[in-house]
């Protein structure tokens, strides 16, 4: 049983620094997504984190499996222990069971890292999104005004005094076009 658990506790060793290693190459992808481009200088989007999201996703749930199996581990450790009181093994299945703790403690560490990158991502995605809605909250900003305006005088009134005038287009298209550079100026200052 001793052997069992021990050769157990060292295959959850090797299985968590497999995904460190894996998390470590996600963290790359991360860091370079935050910098907005790729390896090749492209543009990386939404799309191009789904497979670093789901490689994370699969390195989130091994280190909870493998955090799962140090528990078990431990517990069936101590039960060993309690059965083997003045044994020779008694030393050998305490020095195990510090052992699988210090294994325990690393996948807390590496499962915290899963975290962290996950947060990471999540905020990423979200600066990317604001970026979205900015950018088409100045679109409305500019072209709004000018519409209004257009659509007033895309409307079929007998009467309409401006239009009579020597200048009324002119001063109508120039009161369009000043509709919309107030609000760009505004953006612009505003950052």
């Amino acid at each position: 049983m001793y052997a069992l658990l021990w050769a157990l506790n060292e295959e959850s060793e090797r299985v968590i620094h497999y995904a460190s290693d894996a998390l470590e190459a996600m963290n790359d992808d991360i860091e370079m997504a935050t910098n907005g481009y790729d390896r090749r200088g492209r543009e990386i989007g939404v799309a191009d984190m789904r497979i670093t999201m789901s490689r994370m996703n699969a390195a989130e749930q091994i280190v909870s499996r493998v955090q799962e199996t140090q528990l078990q581990l431990a517990r069936a450790a101590r039960h060993l222990m309690a059965d083997t009181r003045g044994g020779d093994l008694e030393g050998l299945i305490a020095i195990l069971i510090a052992d699988m703790d210090g294994v325990k403690q690393h996948v807390g560490f590496e499962h915290d890292k899963v975290r962290y990158l996950q947060q990471s991502v999540m905020t990423w995605l979200d600066v990317k999104q604001n970026q979205i809605v900015k950018v088409f909250t100045i679109i409305t900003a500019v072209f709004l005004p000018p519409t209004s305006i257009a659509t007033f005088y895309g409307m079929n009134f007998t009467w309409m005094p401006e239009l009579e005038w020597q200048h009324g287009f002119l001063a109508t298209t120039v009161t369009t076009l000043v509709a919309a550079v107030i609000p760009l100026v505004y953006i612009t200052r505003k950052g």
